[in-house]
């Protein structure tokens, strides 16, 4: 065991009155899974990744006890003190408040070796682009659902896998103190933590086997669009591609289904079912955002700025023969190629209006990602942040991603808010963690879902050019949806019986 010492605690609290404790662990036998399980009334979010290319597939994290937070609300955002719900600053400027944020609390950063110490952990709705882009309106609220909600953990729990070593970074708030009586609570706390973690609580520790590749039962999902109007609607968008306004328009349609599982549940299945490179569970006020993206908004590590486009797919084969098959039709296919190309072009952009000039580079272009059910081009655009430019800057310019939108982003959204019969809310915006130190990391909240009062809602979208067919489109965001719908019926099929209240698993 390490832990901060109380000559380290004291060093930093001269200084900040928000001060990091860390304790680190070895331990072989707990699964993320059974630590936010043993957890999970203090819990609000646990962020995994499965994709052994990232730094972040070694470590799972879990947030408990938000202490503050960062909303929009009428317009404006807020920091927010949690408990007392006092506003303790708001601007029109999402990058001006963090920063406010940050003066506020002050907090000390530990020393520890981690891609995330503690800040804000949240989502961020595809609707807020329109305080951060003039020439946009997001289509009419109908609910005082908040564009962006980020939470401010007093602890945060890391897990990793390559060490098996848990550690708790710990942050104390409460000036009025002595120093050595806040070190003792920092103590008592996780040990706390430590002792609810080791009370294994009963949960379905095996489930039964399942099938991933069997087809979506769509006769329980309502859809916010009529086939014909969403084909319709692709027609339109091949007009405007035509008339020049612009060369490409992601339209999406909303899946929604009842659903007699927890969002726990859910997210148990999803990871197994469709392991991505983001993995997130999120308890937001009432609702649980769950989800498997595929796809980085935008990265910030020191100044080093990274975006990955993703764009042409296929459904996976049932074989790696026919996988091969297929990817190399993907790439042979000259629409899914000049599909893809716009979009790096527009991650350049979104990079360049941040980075050094000259230092943006293409070091991936164009290799096929296979995912459980889809398969997808990817590349990966990088840069190197200039000198007085803010993190949260970076993430500002790069929203909403090309790849769920369109290009030129401006003129492609206009038409989307023209055409898409409800406003999209989370999906297509970012769930993200904006770091004490600095550091960002978001993903693209797509294949995500949300689980209020008895529903899920699951949104997907296909890129519209001048060669669409509108057939196709409608299939391809069938097609997208199916990992999320197909994970619903598993976790029914473990989870629940009929006639029986849900199983706490």
């Amino acid at each position: 065991m390490t832990e901060t010492s109380m000559e380290s605690f004291q060093k930093q609290a001269e200084s900040h009155p928000l001060v990091p404790y860390v304790r680190t662990f070895f331990t072989d036998l707990l699964t993320p899974i059974e630590l936010f399980k043993n957890i999970e009334e203090q819990a609000v979010f646990i962020l995994e990744s499965k994709d052994p290319a990232s730094s972040w597939s070694r470590y799972s994290f879990i947030g408990l006890n938000p202490s503050y937070r960062i909303r929009e609300k009428n317009g404006l955002f807020q920091f927010v003190e949690e408990t007392s719900q006092q506003v303790k600053a708001e601007n029109d400027s999402l990058a001006v408040l963090f920063e406010e944020s940050l003066s506020i609390i002050n907090p000390g950063i530990p020393s520890i070796s981690l891609p995330f110490k503690g800040g804000a952990v949240g989502v961020v709705a595809y609707d807020t682009i329109e305080q951060f882009e003039d020439g946009i309106a997001a289509a009419d609220k109908t609910d005082d659902e908040s564009n962006v909600l980020l939470l401010f953990c007093e602890t945060i729990i890391a897990l990793d896998h390559d060490t098996k070593e848990l550690s708790f970074v710990h942050y104390e708030n409460n000036e009025q103190e002595e120093v050595p009586v806040r070190y003792q609570k920092a103590q008592e706390t996780v040990e706390k933590l430590m002792s609810m973690m080791q009370d294994h609580k009963k949960t379905d520790a095996f489930l039964s086997p399942y099938n991933t590749q069997q087809d979506v039962d769509f006769s329980k999902v309502v859809s916010n669009y009529k086939k014909e109007k969403f084909l319709e609607d692709v027609r339109t968008i091949k007009e405007y591609i035509k008339a020049g306004d612009i060369f490409q328009a992601v339209l999406s349609q909303r899946f929604e289904r009842d659903i007699h599982v927890t969002g726990f549940q859910l997210y148990r299945i999803l990871r197994m079912v469709n392991p991505s490179p983001y993995l997130f569970y999120l308890k937001l006020d009432g609702r649980e955002v769950i989800g498997s993206s595929p796809e980085r908004l935008i990265q910030v590590e020191n100044t080093h700025v990274e975006i990955h486009p993703i764009a042409g797919t296929r459904k996976r084969g049932k074989s790696e023969e026919e996988d091969l098959a297929l990817e190399k039709d993907l790439l042979a296919d000259e629409k899914e190629r000049a599909e893809h190309y716009m979009l790096v072009d527009l991650a350049r952009n979104d990079v360049g209006r941040v980075a050094d000039y000259g230092s943006v580079q293409t070091p991936v272009l164009l290799e096929v990602g296979r995912f459980s059910h889809v398969m997808h081009i990817i590349s990966k655009v990088t840069g190197r942040l200039a000198d007085g430019t803010l993190p949260i800057e970076a993430l500002q310019a790069s929203f909403p991603a090309g790849t769920v939108s369109g290009a030129p982003k401006i003129r492609a959204m206009q038409i989307l808010k023209e055409l898409e019969p409800t406003r999209r809310g989370i999906y297509a915006g970012a769930v993200c963690y904006l770091g004490y130190d600095g550091n960002i990391d978001s993903c693209i909240s797509i294949r995500t879902m949300i689980v209020e009062k008895g529903k899920a809602r699951i949104q997907a979208g296909a890129g519209i050019v001048a060669d669409s067919v509108p057939e196709l489109e409608y299939e391809e965001t069938q097609n997208k949806a199916a990992a999320l719908l197909r994970a619903i019926e598993v976790a029914e099929e473990m989870f629940y019986e009929e006639g029986e209240a849900v199983k706490d698993a």
